[in-house]
């Protein structure tokens, strides 16, 4: 059966409205009538807008030329017998299509952000010229006293006997095969926050005050200082600096705040200094310490009787270098197994 509608043409560029009838034909033929505009199109050949309630719908045609329907119910009726149906179409029309639709979304979104994200940032972390690693470092490190951090209150031959039980610790490790980019190094604060261990951009570590009064001997020390070096050699920092970046990009563009991108790098370049890491990133610096104190002691038990100290002293405000998932029992009892697969 043939039909007509009727309906305005709209030329290119022309705000004009142009009285026009169309034929709908039943071999998919449109057949177009008005002053400006006439001619017979195939379906296949137009673009026809999405069906919204009662507005009415454009059929464009490849010349530029718009057709405005008027009757919007027959047109739609003569296209469900003539056009396949889009997806979008088929997702409104089946509430199962649009749950597992959603389900899929969350799923892809879900891995995109556990698992495609931090994969991408560990990439990009690697490609990081060191010299802008240690830019990103300096600016941190000017920033430390707004952080919290004063200067130590420990006597100068204390932090000289913990800068040689570091310097005596990091020489040791080429004999492993562990190189850094930039010769790490250590800076000594006091911390209002209590005992903390941290690893900077740039190959800094900060060790509190409080932490080296909370262990009960160097052995200790050493042993988080090889955790904090297991950070800087795995790029973990930058890696985690990278990942937020592209969260928070991501969410700047969503909610169309992408002007504001460049200050949202710089303050995560300033969190970067007390970002938590990922579970991954802990075991990997365990696992770092773990193989070198087992190589020199043939066991772990200084980094796991810190632990203990860390959570008899801190049961509720533990730091976050020593917060993140997984938790210190769980740590605990992998660096216990450690030594004993060993």
């Amino acid at each position: 059966m043939i039909e007509q509608i009727d309906g305005h043409i709209l030329a290119p560029k022309n705000a004009t409205k142009y009285p026009a009838s169309m034929v709908l034909g039943a071999n998919g033929m449109l057949t177009v009538s008005s002053e400006p505009f006439s001619g017979q199109h195939q379906l296949e050949t137009t673009e026809i807008s999405a069906a919204l309630g009662n507005t009415p719908r454009n059929i464009t045609f490849n010349n530029g030329h718009v057709f405005v329907a008027s009757q919007s119910q027959h047109l739609n009726q003569w296209l469900t017998k003539h056009s396949k149906p889009s997806v979008i179409n088929k997702l409104e029309q089946h509430l199962g299509l649009i749950v597992v639709a959603c389900i899929v979304t969350v799923i892809v979104t879900y891995s995109t952000i556990v698992y495609g994200v931090p994969a991408a940032s560990k990439l990009i972390a690697n490609m990081v010229p060191h010299s802008v690693e240690k830019q990103v470092g300096d600016y941190s490190l000017s920033l430390v006293e707004e952080m919290g951090f004063s200067e130590s209150s420990l006597t100068s031959d204390r932090q000289a006997e913990l800068q040689l039980l570091f310097s005596d610790t990091v020489n040791k490790l080429p004999q492993q095969a562990e190189l850094f980019s930039q010769p790490p190094q250590l800076l000594i604060f006091s911390s209002k926050e209590g005992a903390n261990a941290f690893a900077m951009a740039g190959g800094h570590i900060i060790l509190t005050d409080e932490m080296i009064e909370l262990a009960d001997n160097d052995s200790q020390l050493q042993a988080v200082l090889l955790h904090e070096l297991g950070h800087i050699r795995h790029r973990h920092i930058m890696t985690s600096i990278v990942q937020s970046s592209i969260l928070s990009i991501a969410a700047a563009m969503i909610v169309g705040e992408a002007s504001g991108i460049a200050d949202t790098l710089m303050s995560v370049t300033v969190l970067g200094t007390s970002l938590s890491y990922s579970r991954h990133h802990e075991h990997e610096a365990d696992n770092f310490a773990a193989e070198h104190l087992h190589n020199w002691y043939q066991n772990t038990d200084s980094l796991v009787s810190l632990y203990k100290l860390l959570q008899s002293k801190h049961q509720i405000d533990i730091p976050d270098w020593a917060s993140t998932h997984p938790n210190l029992e769980d740590r605990m009892a992998e660096l216990k197994k450690y030594s004993q697969n060993q």
